[in-house]
């Protein structure tokens, strides 16, 4: 545009000035671009915290539980057993040979069916050559089966102190017999409270209900096997653990 053509549009730039509109730009003046307005979305209300985990309880906060059981002790592999006394004697021994091989114990047995507590205590079954002959580490005495209708089993009580006396410091069990029907005629009870220091073990307690033969008095196999398991377990768990030689703890008063 010529200088004479804006001097003359000078003069209706000033009169739109005055009143408030905006004066049109020159023909070769640049002009701006304005950007559409984009509607603005409502503003996203902030999203509620995301709850924290939970802490885990650290091992030391859990509340203590129920103490896992124990492993049995096992016997000694290798324990040397003398089993001495009358038929039950050789029951028990018989359910006892059945477990050597998972326990590795060897069992001798010197059973003689129908003999009684004052053989044993006598020479005629010599207790104390058996002693030197199979050195075994422990003894166990079943005898009294054949006394439980004595009338007055008193009398016994001296036999049973005498073989307990030629068993000597050797640990030994004087084993009960499992009966069959019979009440105790006071027997079994003098034998406990005389076989010190020897321990006793009631089998009645400790293996009752055994299966029996065709006699209704000896265990049959399976008893005489279930015998022998719970007397082992009660052996095991009576024993002074890593003791050599083998050793039990004493009875308990």
């Amino acid at each position: 545009m010529s200088r004479s053509a804006l001097l003359r549009l000078a003069p209706v730039a000033s009169l739109l000035a005055a009143c408030g509109a905006e004066p049109a730009p020159a023909a070769d003046a640049p002009v701006a671009t304005i950007a559409p307005a984009v509607a603005s979305s409502p503003p996203t209300p902030p999203s509620a915290p995301a709850p924290e985990p939970a802490p885990s309880a650290s091992p030391s906060a859990a509340p203590p539980g129920p103490a896992a059981p124990q492993a049995q002790a096992a016997l000694p592999r290798g324990l040397r057993v003398l089993v001495i006394g009358d038929s039950f004697a050789e029951a028990l021994g018989v359910g006892l040979k059945t477990t050597e091989a998972d326990n590795g114990a060897r069992f001798v047995l010197q059973g003689e069916k129908a003999t009684y507590i004052p053989e044993w205590a006598g020479p005629n079954r010599n207790v104390a050559g058996l002693l030197v002959q199979f050195k075994p580490d422990l003894v166990v005495v079943a005898l009294g089966g054949n006394e439980l209708a004595m009338v007055d089993p008193s009398v016994r009580a001296p036999k049973i102190q005498k073989l307990v006396e030629i068993v000597g410091q050797k640990p030994c069990v004087w084993v009960s017999p499992p009966t069959w029907g019979l009440k105790d005629n006071g027997l079994l009870t003098l034998i406990e409270k005389n076989v010190g220091p020897c321990r006793y073990f009631d089998s009645d307690a400790h293996a009752p209900g055994l299966p029996r033969g065709s006699d209704k008095i000896h265990p049959t196999a399976a008893g005489q096997r279930q015998w022998a398991l719970r007397f082992l377990d009660w052996l095991a768990a009576e024993q002074v653990p890593a003791a050599s030689p083998f050793a039990l703890r004493p009875a308990a008063r």
